[in-house]
């Protein structure tokens, strides 16, 4: 697994909104806990110096299960954009947190989902940055 990076912006927003009364009223605290250590522990850049492949906030992903039976489309949003596309999965579910920051490649683990092991990031289908919307 490479190390994650992320942009200074997505870091900042991410920072404010794990010391919100909504975060810490309606998450899990585990939850919580593993996407704080993430911050604390992982490589942030510029937002225009974000590589292509690397999953940043308001990103849509194509993910693929390691036996490659299925596929999954998901956009990581803030918990306040969840109802605004269908494919949506909030930074603060499991699946959210675990895909931030990774790369085109990585595997990550879905144990929410039917298929047997690690999926993999097969795309970054769309990420903000690539086309020049470094605040989303």
């Amino acid at each position: 697994m490479t190390t994650r990076l992320f942009t200074e912006e997505d870091r900042y927003r991410l920072g404010h909104l794990l010391l919100s009364e909504d975060a810490r009223g309606t998450v899990p605290w585990h939850y919580l806990d593993e996407l704080e250590w993430q911050l604390e522990t992982t490589r942030a850049t510029e937002p225009s110096a974000i590589p292509d492949d690397i999953v940043t906030m308001n990103s849509t992903v194509r993910l693929v299960s390691a036996d490659g039976t299925q596929e999954a489309l998901c956009t990581i949003v803030y918990p306040e954009d969840i109802e605004l596309t269908d494919m949506a999965i909030s930074v603060l579910e499991p699946l959210g947190s675990r895909l931030l920051g990774r790369r085109v490649g990585d595997l990550i683990e879905w144990k929410e989902r039917a298929a047997e092991g690690p999926w993999l990031v097969a795309e970054v289908v769309f990420q903000p940055e690539r086309v020049g919307k470094f605040l989303l």
